[in-house]
Parts: structure tokens; C-alpha cells; sequence
């Protein structure tokens, strides 16, 4: 059944809900006093059945003795839920079943007497007779409660009145309870797909939902289903392809290189051969292009593998200015034979977790674009400091910026081998660059 059937049938049956019930209720109210309960053994008393009986049997006791109208009260089994007084004209409380008089002399006259007890008319039915006895005269007064007052369906009425509204709490209950059923299955229903949505399985896609029923939200989980296919799908497809663009840049790398090392073996060779300055001059730019080449290639097939998440990285806590040191030890010649202004400033200790290999690669890639690109600037900086509260690496130089064009600009992947590298250690990197300089800031993220 639709969700949206079984919400109009909710407020179907709210609108319907209490004239329904009520008339339920009732109903089974009757049939319960009426064939269930022993109706035959509840006490009541119709009040002009009780009056004619109360005055037939005071008129039968005129003239006794005291003695035998007290035992004939006592005698009385009908009257055994009410209260029986017999008061003479002198005050005195012959006989009393009540406990609002007890048997003896009173300062009260009969008028004051009936009077008190007019006060409880609400609780009790008084009937008065006055009764003329053999030895004393006086009113005999009768009290009957008015819950046993009426006929014997209005007496059972108001004894069993409980399990009416027992009865009618029960079928509200019952109504509020399928009600709050109807919406929690709903909203159990709406976590689990939310929960289902953030579950992802070993290829990091989410896991396709069991449809259990076919309603609106039924229909969602079949659309969230094709949705994941559709992921899937597109998911193999770039894989596939990832794959491919490995596998052609591998072998192209492959092919590259020894056409490449053949070239280059070939321009040795030259040397040797009595040509032009010119011509050595040539060989030089030769060599150099082949070389930038090759650096391209290995920037090329490093960047392949991090973006697949292949390239195998070993993290473990390091001395960062050891590893500056080192690096520093092989491009110092370097830059100091361009003439380069060499400033290292290597006073702040920093140890971080960071893969030793390709940190490394990470400084060669900075030094190698600041021989290539800011040459002209012919100057480098390497600091270490703390700024901000934390540890920083500063790597800067003077030449014309990221953004000048350069006759040996590539499209920007050593840089974004460098921002991968640092991301997979946890390092974050800014980079400031202008027409002064370009600045490299690298610390823990």
C-alpha cells in the first residue's frame, strides 16, 4: 500500500475516529452489564417501590411493644444497605444502624434531628414514617444512598461507570498508538537510508538497498539503486581509463627514452668532432632540452601514480633540517656556480612525519624550477622558523614569478606533484608569488 493511502486512511479515521468509538464503546459497554456482569445479584432500590415499602412496613409495627419493633428492624434483611432510625419525641435514639446516631438520649428533638440529616440529602434518600408504638412513638427514618437509588440498569450504570472510561482510554490508546507505529516505521525507515547512503563498500561506492516495499519511499531506494549503478558504471569506466592513460604513459615514457638516450649518446659523440663553437653551442641546448625532456617524463609518471595512489610512501618521524642539509649538499655546487646568493637559515629544530624519499623530491622539484624559471633572480633562500605558533619551511627566490612566461614552462605538474606529496604527509603548502619573487611556505597541517 502507498504511503500516501495509509496517511489519508490515518486521517480518515481521526476525522471518524471518536463518534465511531463512542458508539463502540457504548455499545460493548451495554453488552457487557447487560450479559456479562450478574446483574440478578446487584442491590437496588426504585424510590416509590421503597417509599410504599418502608410505609407498609412502619404501619405494620403500630402499637408494639419497644421490644418487638427493634427486633422486627433487626429483622429487615431488605433494608440491609440502608440505615435505620427509630427516634421518639423526647429525643432518645430507641434503635440506630446509622453511624451519625448512636442508640441512647440526644440533646436534639426529632425536628432537629431530621433536619442534620437533610443536610447529607445529597449522599443519602431519607424516607420518614412516624411510627406509634405500644410503649414510645416517634419518626423512624430510613436512610437509603443514592448511588443505590434507581433501576437496576441505571444502579449498575453508575457502579461500573469505570470500565466505560477504562474502555474509552483504551481504544484512544490504541488509535494514538497505530498512529505514532504509522510515522516511526516512516522515520526508521528514513534513518536506515541515510545511514545506507554514508556506507561505502571496499571501491568506496555505497552498497545497494534491499527494497522491502514498494511505496514512495520504495521507490526512492529503487532510484538511489540505479543511482549506484549508474556510479558504478562511471566508476569502472574511469578506472578503465586511469588504467589506459597508466599503460600509454608508461610506454611512452619507455619509448621516449631511448630514442632520447640515443640522441643524447650521439651529441657526446659530437664533441669529440672539430665543429664551430656554434655548432658546440647547439649541442649544448641539445643536451639541455633533452634533459628537460626527461625530467618532464619522470614528473609525468610520478604524477600518474600519486593521483592512482601508487606511489609508495614510508612515513616515519625525521629530522627536517637533516634532510634540508642533504639536499642543500648537492644544490649548493649548483647554484653557487650560477652565481646564485645563497641564503640558509636553518636555527629552528623541526621534526615531522614525513617520508624522507620524497621530501627530497619535493626540494629537488622547488631548486630545479628556481634554476629554470627564476635563474635570472640569481638568488635562493632556505629558512626555518616559527611563525604564527607553529614551525614553518620557507623556500624563496627573485625571480619574475609562477605566472611570468618562460621559455621552459611546463603546464604546472611538478607543482602539482609537489601539492600531492605534501598532502599525503599531512604538510600543507602556500604559495606567494609576484613580480619580486615567488615564496614557498610548507607546514604541518
Amino acid at each position: 500500500m502507498k504511503l500516501s493511502t495509509k496517511y489519508l486512511l490515518n486521517i480518515i479515521a481521526s476525522v471518524f475516529f471518536f463518534p465511531i468509538a463512542f458508539l463502540g464503546v457504548n455499545f460493548v459497554y451495554y453488552m457487557t452489564l447487560t450479559y456479562i456482569i450478574c446483574y440478578q445479584s446487584e442491590t437496588h432500590y426504585e424510590p416509590g417501590q421503597l417509599e410504599k415499602q418502608w410505609t407498609n412496613n412502619i404501619r405494620n409495627l403500630k402499637g408494639k411493644s419497644n421490644e418487638e419493633i427493634i427486633s422486627s428492624f433487626k429483622k429487615m434483611k431488605q433494608y440491609k444497605d440502608s440505615h435505620v432510625i427509630w427516634m421518639n419525641n423526647s429525643g432518645n435514639v430507641l434503635f440506630s444502624t446509622s453511624p451519625r446516631f448512636a442508640e441512647g438520649k440526644t440533646n436534639l428533638t426529632v425536628s432537629d434531628a431530621i433536619q442534620t440529616l437533610n443536610q447529607d440529602d445529597e449522599e443519602y434518600l431519607l424516607l420518614y414514617q412516624y411510627l406509634n408504638g405500644k410503649e414510645d412513638s416517634g419518626y423512624a427514618i430510613l436512610e437509603t444512598p443514592h448511588s443505590l437509588i434507581g433501576t437496576q440498569w441505571e444502579v449498575m450504570r453508575t457502579k461500573y461507570s469505570y470500565l466505560w472510561f477504562i474502555a474509552m482510554l483504551a481504544v484512544c490508546s490504541l488509535f494514538v498508538f497505530n498512529s505514532w507505529m504509522f510515522f516511526k516505521k516512516l522515520h526508521k525507515r528514513l534513518i536506515e537510508l541515510q545511514k545506507h547512503m554514508t556506507k561505502q563498500d571496499e571501491n568506496g561506492m555505497p552498497k545497494p538497498l534491499v527494497i522491502k516495499q514498494f511505496d514512495e519511499l520504495g521507490q526512492v531506494e529503487h532510484s538511489f539503486n540505479q543511482m549506484v549503478d549508474k556510479l558504478r558504471i562511471s566508476r569502472r569506466k574511469e578506472q578503465d581509463e586511469a588504467e589506459i592513460r597508466k599503460n600509454l604513459i608508461a610506454g611512452l615514457s619507455h619509448d621516449l627514452r631511448t630514442p632520447f638516450t640515443i640522441i643524447r649518446g650521439h651529441t657526446f659523440s659530437l664533441r669529440d668532432e672539430n665543429i664551430s663553437e656554434k655548432g658546440k653551442h647547439s649541442l649544448q641546448v641539445i643536451n639541455d632540452k633533452i634533459s628537460f625532456i626527461g625530467d618532464l617524463i619522470d614528473n609525468l609518471s610520478s604524477f600518474t601514480l600519486l593521483a592512482a595512489g601508487k606511489l609508495p610512501i614510508f612515513k616515519e618521524r625525521s629530522d627536517i633540517l637533516k634532510i634540508l642539509r642533504s639536499s642543500l649538499s648537492a644544490w649548493y655546487p649548483i647554484f653557487e656556480k650560477e652565481h646564485f646568493v645563497i641564503d640558509i637559515d636553518l636555527k629552528e629544530p623541526i621534526v615531522w612525519e614525513v617520508d624522507e624519499t620524497w621530501l627530497k623530491r619535493i626540494l629537488d622539484n622547488i631548486f630545479q624550477n628556481i634554476m629554470r624559471h627564476a635563474h635570472s633572480g640569481k638568488f635562493v633562500s632556505v629558512q626555518t622558523k616559527r611563525m604564527n605558533g607553529r614551525q614553518v619551511l620557507l623556500i624563496k627566490d627573485k625571480g619574475p614569478g609562477i605566472d611570468t612566461e618562460s621559455e621552459n614552462k611546463g603546464a604546472g605538474i611538478g607543482l602539482s606533484i609537489i601539492g600531492m606529496m605534501l598532502k599525503q604527509m599531512d604538510l600543507e603548502c602556500e604559495v606567494k608569488s609576484s613580480s619580486a619573487g615567488t615564496l614557498f611556505i610548507i607546514y604541518k597541517g
